[in-house]
């Protein structure tokens, strides 16, 4: 039997000073495991990530760049732990995080769900709100039939939630090893899979908004042709449910204001002449997520 009651995945990509502002939020204790996955940082990065320190630290570097989904992928198929965290290495814990998990170690529960906080660089409290996060809290506040169905399948990220390791291994959970919003499929199967679970309002992780990041800059048509991707795989998982409304599910049309105030009538164009010219591909994109239902 494992020594370990949590088992914490971390992807890492360049970003080695933050990854160990990350280790240090997590108690130093036997009984905590931490996975790293190096996503093949540059030499000068892994010369870095080689000084980073903690009790448990096990890195494991991976010869090619693959994307997040990959890493985590490789991190939880070395998780040994009773429980398992995902999380991103440039983000923290609250500091009474796992003095609150220690509440659910021996409960039946598949997973906890908690709140997070969203700071600046300087880790202040900058007011935002992350859309998983605000579903998580009004469904606290009010838990009505349709809150819960916002919670179990739109609640996607990966690193509000304390998963039981046994769950993860007899339901498949895992990411998409693609490029771009990776965790969708590993919230989906939790949402449909599980039949225990405890949503808390404790802030028990801290989300750093990085306005330098990826997420904060235009994307290329490219780049927003693989999120539509994405979305219509979930398109095919929430039509095969019966939801076929908004929220869940997003119709095409919704895309060209967006892309309208966001980018512009040309390239507004060239995106909806993308969805045509690829249709094949699109029509596969809503098969991906359907052997959940098998």
């Amino acid at each position: 039997m494992s020594e370990y009651i949590y088992s914490i995945v971390i992807p890492h990509y360049n970003s080695a000073t933050l990854l160990q502002r990350m280790l240090d939020s997590i108690p130093q204790r036997k009984d905590i495991q931490i996975i790293v996955v190096d996503d093949c940082s540059t030499i000068e990065n892994i010369e870095l990530l080689r000084n980073s320190h903690h009790s448990n630290l096990e890195i494991t570097y991976l010869p090619d760049n693959h994307g997040p989904g990959h890493a985590r992928n490789v991190g939880m198929q070395m998780a040994t732990g009773k429980w398992l965290l995902v999380v991103d290495a440039d983000d923290v814990f609250a500091d009474h995080a796992f003095s609150v998990f220690d509440n659910y170690v021996d409960s039946d529960y598949d997973y906890i769900n908690y709140c997070i906080k969203v700071t600046n660089a300087d880790l202040k409290t900058n007011g935002n709100n992350v859309y998983s996060d605000q579903i998580v809290r009004e469904y606290i506040e009010n838990p009505t039939d349709t809150n819960l169905l916002k919670f179990k399948y739109l609640n996607s990220v990966c690193w509000n939630k304390l998963v039981r390791n046994k769950f993860i291994q007899a339901n498949g959970v895992c990411f998409d090893e693609t490029m771009v919003t990776d965790d969708i499929i590993y919230n989906l199967i939790i949402g449909l899979k599980a039949k225990k679970f405890k949503v808390i309002p404790d802030e028990l992780y801290v989300y750093i908004e990085n306005m330098n990041s990826i997420t904060h800059k235009n994307k290329t048509l490219d780049r927003e042709f693989l999120f539509y991707i994405q979305i219509q795989k979930r398109n095919g998982f929430f039509q095969k449910l019966g939801l076929t409304h908004y929220p869940f599910y997003r119709r095409t049309i919704l895309y060209f204001p967006h892309m309208l105030l966001k980018r512009g009538l040309s390239d507004a164009i060239k995106f909806f002449k993308m969805i045509r010219e690829r249709k094949n591909e699109i029509a596969e994109a809503r098969k991906a997520y359907l052997y959940l239902f098998q």
